[in-house]
């Protein structure tokens, strides 16, 4: 049986809803991924899906920028943003969650991405490879009291445990600072280079002065 390829029967699959819709623009993504441009909307829409599988959450991000519903799903989706955890600005967007597709829970600002449900812990512990222990120790802060606001997000709060398995590995990764010994020395005097020189005049003069002493004993004197 022949496919159609007619984009309007294309709806049940996303890629393809896009690439058919918007071709020039999906070609536009998969030159900037290094890749030769393709006339071929069946190739194209097959090279897009490859691309996704590889390169993951990034391409599709790409993919919703040109997705020719943009503006109508974000004026039903998108809701009121929020401060974001990771660079503090009232930047994050939230979408509701369909029967077909994940939350998007990530900062315009930044770029920074909530935790999306189960499947996302690689791509979500990813962005902190870039954080110092410092920054991640102030990010877990933050989420911590956030999940405390907030009981009902399992979400928040298996992010949470996420982070703090990532400062717990960071720290035991570190090797042992051992205390610094200090040598025991010796008890007694201990004499410097100078006082040597010193005692050695005092007994010098000492030894002179009872020379002559002796000396005008003998004489009489």
């Amino acid at each position: 049986m022949k496919r159609n390829n007619n984009p309007k029967n294309l709806a049940q699959n996303r890629i393809d809803y896009i690439v058919f819709h918007n071709t020039d623009a999906a070609n536009d993504i998969l030159f900037d991924y290094g890749f030769e441009k393709i006339d071929n909307q069946q190739h194209l829409s097959q090279a897009v899906k490859e691309l996704v599988k590889n390169k993951g959450r990034k391409v599709i991000k790409d993919l919703l920028e040109i997705h020719p519903d943009k503006a109508a799903i974000l004026q039903v989706n998108t809701v009121e943003n929020s401060k974001c955890a990771a660079c503090g600005k009232n930047a994050v967007v939230h979408t509701e969650r369909s029967r077909s597709t994940k939350a998007e829970n990530y900062c315009k600002s930044c770029v920074h991405s909530n935790y999306a449900g189960s499947g996302d812990e690689d791509s979500f512990l990813d962005q902190f490879n870039s954080y110092d222990d410092k920054a991640l120790e102030k990010y877990y802060q933050d989420i911590v009291k956030r999940s405390n606001e907030d009981l009902e997000d399992k979400n928040l709060a298996q992010e949470v445990q996420m982070v703090w398995n990532e400062l717990r590995k960071r720290k035991e990764s570190k090797p042992e600072s051992k205390p610094e010994v200090t040598e025991d020395k010796p008890n007694g005097i201990h004499i410097t280079k100078d006082e040597m020189l010193l005692f050695g005049v005092v007994f010098i003069a000492g030894v002179l002065v009872g020379a002559s002493i002796k000396f005008d004993l003998k004489n009489g004197k």
